[in-house]
Parts: C-alpha cells; sequence; structure tokens
C-alpha cells in the first residue's frame, strides 16, 4: 500500500463540524513532550479532514479512499448525526477492510436512547466489527465523560502510541519546566525594565496549565485506571488512588475550586468509601461518603437542571444509606433509600426517556424494600418489591433484547417470593420464585456459555426447592436438589476456587439434607451432611475471615446434627451441637448477620437443650413478624411449656397458608394441635 501519509483521518457528520474544528487544530498544534518513546518530538500531523482537504477534488470517493488507505488511524466523531450517515458507515468500512478495527479511535459525543455504553455510541458499522464484549478505544465527550483536556490527550497518545498516564506526567514536567523558563526569564526581563507585571501574568497562566494538567491525571486517575483496577481488587493500589486525589485538591484553596474540581474530589470521596466498606471499616466508609454526599449536593442544587449531577448525588447518597443500615442505623438508612428514590424520580422528570435513569427508581424501591424485609415489616416490603417489579418489567417491555432489565425482574419476582414466604403467603411465595427461574431458564437458554447466568439458576433451583418442601411436596423438591447438585458440581470443578460457586455447592447438600430427612432417607441425609460438612471447611480454608462461622452455613449444620443425632437417641451430641450454636452466635454479638435466621437458629439451640422458656422469651416478641420455620419452633415450645391454646394458635394460622413441610405436619399430628 506505500507509505502511509496522514497521521489520521477525521470521520464524521456536518453536524459535528465545531467539534471537529477544535479537535483537528488541536491534533495538528500539538508537539508531544520529549521522553515518550519512539514518538519524541514528532508533530501529530498532517491529520485528514475531507471537507478541508477536497474542496476541488473531481472524484470525492477515490480521493478519500486514497486518504483512508494512507492514513494510519481512522477517528470517528459518534454523534446521532453520523450513527445514521452513510458516508461515514462507508468511511468506516474501507478503513476496517485494509487496516482492521485495532486502529479506530471513537470520540463519543452522546448516546442513543437506551444506551449508554460504549458499544452502543458507535455507527453500527463499526458496532459490528467487534466481538461480543469487545469495545473500541473511546474518549468520552459525553456529560459526566472525560472533558476535552482528557479526551484530547486519549486521542494523542493513541496516535503516538504511548501509554496516556505517561504522556500526561510528561506533558505536565514539560510544562512546569515552561513555567520555569518564563518565569527565570521574566526575571531578569523585570530587572531591565521593571516589568514585574508581565511576568505575573505568565507565571499565573503556566501555573494554571500546570493545574490544568494536574487534573487530567487525576480525571484518569478516578476514570480509566480506577476500571483497570477494579477487577483486579487491588484494595491497596485504589485507596492510593483515591488518597492522591484527594492530596491534589488538598492543596488548592477551596475558593479556587470550580465545578469540575468538586466533582472529581466528590468521586475520589466516593472511591475512598467503597474502598472501606470492602475492607469493613464502615465507620470511615460513613465519613467518606457523607463528605462525598455533601458536595454532590451542593453542585446538583447549582445546576438543578443537570442530570449527571443529580445521578452522582444520587449515588452518593445510596452509598450512605446503604452503610448506614449495616450500622445499624436504620431509620437513618430508610430514610436515606427513600431519598434516594425521591432523587431517581427526578432523574425521570429531566430526562423521561432515560432507561438507565428509570431504572434507579425501581433499584430505589427494591433497596427499600429489602431494608423493611429485614426489619420484619413484611407488608411495607411487599409494596415495595411490587412496584420495583413494575418498574422492571416495564424496562424489560421497553427495551427488547436488553439483558439486564430482565435480570433485575427475575431477583424481583425472587425478593417477592422472600416476602411472601416470611408472611406466610406459601402459594404465593412458590409461584412467584418460579416465575423468576422461568425468566433465568430463558436467558440461559439465549446464551449457554455464560456461568455466571447458569450458577443464578441453580441457585434459584434451591430456593424453589425450599419452597416446594414448604408445600409438601417432596418428589419435586428431590429433583430440584438433584439438577442444582449436578450444575454445581459442574460449576466448581471448572473453578474450584471460585468461592461463590462453592459456597452454592454446600447449600446444595445442606438442602439436600432437609430433603432426604423429608423423605424419610436417613442414609442419603448422612451422606449429604458429611458432604456439607466437607464443603464448608473448604470454603473456611479458602476465606477463614468470612466463613469462620455463618448463620445460613455452619449454623444450619449443626442444627442438622441436632435432628440426625436426636434420630439416633444421642442426645448429649445433640445438647452439644446446640450449645455451639447458641457459642458461636454469642461470639458474633454486635456483627451485622441474618438477624431471622440467627433468630431461628438460637430458638432451634434452647429447644434442643430442653430451655423452652428461652425459645419463647426469644422468639415471642417478634411473633407477628417469624418467617413460620421460626413459627415452628415457637409452636414446639409453647407445647412443651403446656400452653396448647397459643401453641394450636401458631399451628392452625400455618396450616390455613399451606404450610406442610413433613416434619412440621408430623408434629401438628402427633401432638394433637391441628
Amino acid at each position: 500500500m506505500g507509505d502511509l501519509n496522514y497521521k489520521a483521518f477525521i470521520s464524521y457528520s456536518h453536524g459535528d463540524g465545531k467539534l471537529v474544528d477544535w479537535l483537528h487544530k488541536r491534533l495538528e498544534a500539538y508537539r508531544p513532550p520529549k521522553g515518550v518513546g519512539q514518538a519524541e518530538t514528532r508533530p501529530l500531523r498532517p491529520i485528514f479532514r475531507d471537507r478541508a482537504e477536497l474542496s476541488a477534488a473531481a472524484d470525492l470517493g477515490g480521493a478519500i479512499r486514497e486518504a483512508l488507505d494512507r492514513s494510519e488511524h481512522l477517528i470517528v466523531v459518534c454523534s446521532e448525526a453520523s450513527r445514521g450517515s452513510k458516508w461515514v458507515g462507508e468511511e468506516i468500512r474501507h478503513f476496517l477492510s485494509t487496516h482492521g478495527p485495532q486502529r479506530v479511535i471513537c470520540v463519543l459525543v452522546d448516546a442513543p436512547e437506551g444506551g449508554g455504553e460504549v458499544i452502543d455510541c458507535l455507527p453500527p458499522v463499526l458496532r459490528e466489527a467487534f466481538p461480543p464484549g469487545g469495545e473500541p478505544l473511546a474518549a468520552d465527550l459525553r456529560p459526566g465523560g472525560d472533558g476535552r483536556r482528557l479526551a484530547f490527550l486519549k486521542v494523542a497518545s493513541t496516535l503516538l502510541g504511548v501509554r496516556l498516564d505517561s504522556l500526561i506526567q510528561r506533558d505536565a514536567r514539560r510544562r512546569q519546566r515552561w513555567m520555569a523558563a518564563t518565569t527565570a526569564g521574566a526575571l531578569g526581563v523585570a530587572v531591565v525594565t521593571g516589568a514585574l507585571a508581565v511576568v505575573a501574568f505568565d507565571a499565573r497562566r503556566e501555573a494554571e496549565a500546570q493545574r490544568a494538567e494536574a487534573e487530567d491525571l487525576v480525571a484518569y486517575m478516578l476514570g480509566d485506571l480506577r476500571k483497570k483496577l477494579e477487577p483486579v481488587g487491588r484494595l491497596d493500589v485504589l485507596d492510593g488512588v483515591g488518597a492522591r486525589a484527594l492530596a491534589h485538591y488538598a492543596h488548592i484553596d477551596a475558593r479556587d475550586l470550580d465545578d469540575e474540581d468538586l466533582s472529581q474530589q466528590a468521586k475520589a470521596q466516593t472511591l475512598l468509601g467503597e474502598i472501606r466498606d470492602k475492607r469493613g471499616d464502615l465507620k470511615g466508609a460513613r465519613q467518606a461518603f457523607s463528605q462525598a454526599a455533601l458536595t454532590s449536593e451542593a453542585l446538583s442544587n447549582r445546576n438543578p437542571q443537570d442530570g449527571a449531577r443529580l445521578y452522582d448525588h444520587a449515588q452518593n447518597v445510596f452509598w450512605l444509606a446503604y452503610v448506614d443500615w449495616r450500622l445499624a442505623r436504620i431509620a437513618d438508612a430508610e430514610a436515606g433509600f427513600r431519598r434516594y428514590g425521591e432523587l431517581a424520580e427526578r432523574l425521570t422528570r429531566l430526562d423521561p426517556g432515560n432507561v438507565e435513569w428509570r431504572m434507579e427508581v425501581a433499584y430505589a424501591r427494591n433497596n427499600l424494600g429489602t431494608l423493611l424485609l429485614n426489619e420484619g415489616r413484611g407488608q411495607d416490603a411487599l409494596v415495595a418489591f411490587e412496584d420495583a417489579r413494575a418498574r422492571f418489567e416495564a424496562a424489560a417491555k421497553a427495551s427488547p433484547g436488553a439483558i439486564q432489565p430482565v435480570k433485575d425482574l427475575a431477583d424481583a419476582h425472587a425478593w417477592l417470593s422472600d416476602t411472601h414466604y416470611r408472611l406466610g403467603h406459601m402459594a404465593q411465595a412458590y409461584e412467584q420464585r418460579a416465575t423468576a427461574q422461568s425468566i433465568c431458564a430463558d436467558l440461559l437458554k439465549k446464551n449457554p456459555e455464560n456461568r455466571p447466568m447458569a450458577a443464578k439458576l441453580y441457585a434459584g433451583q434451591l430456593a424453589l426447592a425450599r419452597r416446594a418442601l414448604d408445600l409438601g411436596r417432596i418428589d419435586e423438591a428431590r429433583r430440584l436438589v438433584d439438577g442444582a447438585r449436578r450444575g454445581f458440581r459442574d460449576l466448581t470443578a471448572l473453578d474450584p476456587e471460585n468461592a461463590t460457586w462453592l459456597d452454592y455447592a454446600a447449600n446444595v447438600e445442606l438442602d439436600a439434607v432437609d430433603v432426604a430427612m423429608a423423605g424419610g432417607d436417613l442414609p442419603a441425609a448422612r451422606a449429604a451432611h458429611a458432604e456439607a460438612a466437607r464443603r464448608i471447611e473448604r470454603l473456611r480454608s479458602l476465606n477463614p475471615e468470612v466463613y469462620a462461622w455463618m448463620a445460613r452455613l455452619s449454623g444450619k449444620l449443626r442444627v442438622q446434627a441436632i435432628r440426625l443425632a436426636e434420630i439416633d437417641g444421642k442426645s448429649e451430641a445433640a445438647r452439644a451441637a446446640a450449645r455451639d450454636i447458641e457459642q458461636s452466635l454469642a461470639g458474633r454479638s454486635g456483627k451485622k448477620g441474618d438477624a431471622e435466621m440467627e433468630l431461628w437458629l438460637l430458638g432451634m439451640s434452647y429447644l434442643a437443650q430442653g430451655r423452652a422458656g428461652e425459645v419463647v422469651g426469644a422468639l415471642g416478641p417478634r411473633r407477628e413478624s417469624l418467617s413460620p420455620e421460626a413459627l415452628d419452633v415457637l409452636a414446639r415450645a409453647l407445647h412443651r411449656l403446656g400452653r396448647i391454646s397459643e401453641a394450636s394458635a401458631i399451628v392452625n394460622k400455618l396450616r390455613l397458608h399451606g404450610y406442610a413441610r413433613p416434619d412440621f405436619v408430623a408434629f401438628s399430628r402427633d401432638s394433637s394441635l391441628g
């Protein structure tokens, strides 16, 4: 093809001419700093722009094809106009045929309705050139994106073939040298001429340039660098990113911070909050999120029509409410989640067509429902989850083919199932869980290689098996557990270090114990119990801090040990397992966990030790919000204490709602309470 004569070809629609004017002139005027590899001081020119280069060309199509062939890179200005432009599409198609997609640089101007990812912003021809999950190099000029300074340096670094952070730092050092040289020269002139005002002006101008480059680096640290580091899980490095960003702003007089500075400062505070949360420093996280929320609120109030500012503030309000919840500041958490919902609704009023913002309202309802359910306010939680479900359903219909709204809809049905179960509505709990399973199964059919979706489907099978067992459907529960067991065995064989899959695999065996005992198959129950113990021990070895003792794993394992020991007539072994539960729960005092599960475990522990009065003392005050399983324990304790009418009332209520677990049915029959 011969030597390449153009550094880049800019493909754009006429509607983006003003932006292209800026980019074209800035690129050709830019002189790279020394020391950035092969680039050295080689300028970024010529840059081909057809309207400027070919005003007198006789064969426009042929000339453009030749220019594309002679260009090292293709810069595509991605806007609504360019996505619909036939000629932009033809230019991209020709360039791809000779160069490939790796030499395409995208400058994002806007996003289509219902889109927001980089791939959504591209012209169709370019979008098709990338495999699923693949994305081009992109400089983001959308609101809330990179900003012009950082976007320009992203394009320049790609054209030069150097790392972005290296270019930013070297550019900043060059500006520092310029400032020093200018200041020194100006001082010399000042001695001769006394023109100190000129020196001050130049120094200030260069100081502003230096600050601008430092802010480019901060933007990179909080944007692209963070995205690269988060999947690696290096909290120490991420912590350093946030700390350096905040240190930069700490050295600037607050009166000199503009809105963009304050926005970046708030993002750094949010990053620190997320890191502290992951490290378990909830008080430190709350402090960081509080500061971030104060800053983002001030910015949003200053620009009430700026959706990006309002969105950032809503995220900080969510994080603050979430940490308050984990700190057991329930009233503050509820107020925060409600405030988050109000802000999300304001976002939808600003842009009713923005699907992502409409989803924020649904997420807010889901978060609120989770808190209310955990606090035993089942009816209030049901209202919140129904609202979320309706919104996710609407979002899924509005975006055919979009995966996330459908996944969220499945989760909403799962939460509704859990809520109906807590309210004692056995049939509705089963139906909602079955609906969630159907949605997940459809998603997996569309992408059979999606392992996380497969894990979600198998986990849902376990939950559906529990609801089937609640209704006395032992054979159905067994089929579901067996299917989930096969699925998780395949997944854990594929990745033996995946703690999430190992966690589910342990749960499979625990549920297999319950199903086997319900069917009277004690050998199978004992085998599953031994396998569950091995899997839980494996989890402990992988992460001792998290899995040292967990209610839904270690606690349930000990409850099953009690039941198996009682069946074998080993009363002392049963009491020993019960004492272990009690001691483990006491050791977790002050730590956040599954309050409902832990209350049930405590009741089972007291009951096995013959302390029925303490069961009533622990569970009785929360009688109206207890799950059916916990109510079963309370009824047994009341029966042992001779409080027959109270025990009968609970048993009749559970039977009326369809609760028919085999061990409960046997208890109600043998005690003549039904």
